[in-house]
């Protein structure tokens, strides 16, 4: 049984990754690792320091640098200094960073939705019971 369920899951991947490829075509228009920063950032709802953004997307601090740099430039990012450490700066979305997600995510829901018309109203039904069935049992694997 564990081997049908892993084949199912490796199957699993690519499917998602082509029809959420497909759903983030041409909503990005900053470069590959700076969408990764800008969502990472989005995400944590806070001003970061270099180092928290470093480790939490496993980028080294040099190559991290940079792509600040250029957000920063960009008018996505600000950079303030630290009060805790003089040492460090601490980074935090600019406006133009938040909304260059919002309208990013709001572009992908959008096209998701157009998508759902193709399904019946049972394919939907199934499809949300399958996709909250599937998060419940990965969530019940991590603890």
């Amino acid at each position: 049984m564990n081997e049908k369920i892993a084949k199912e899951y490796i199957a699993l991947l690519p499917n998602l990754f082509n029809s959420f490829s497909e759903l983030n075509r041409d909503s990005i228009e900053l470069s590959h690792m700076q969408n990764h920063v800008i969502e990472f950032m989005y995400m944590q709802q806070r001003a970061l320091n270099l180092k928290e953004i470093s480790s939490g997307l496993d980028i080294a601090k040099q190559q991290l640098t940079n792509i600040i740099g250029d957000l920063e430039v960009g008018g996505y990012v600000v950079k303030v200094p630290d009060t805790k450490d003089r040492r460090a700066v601490l980074v935090s979305l600019a406006l133009a960073g938040k909304e260059i997600v919002d309208k990013k995510w709001t572009g992908i829901y959008q096209k998701f939705s157009k998508n759902l018309t193709k399904l019946s109203d049972e394919e939907k039904l199934d499809l949300n019971f399958a996709l909250h069935k599937v998060n419940v049992l990965l969530k019940k694997m991590e603890d």
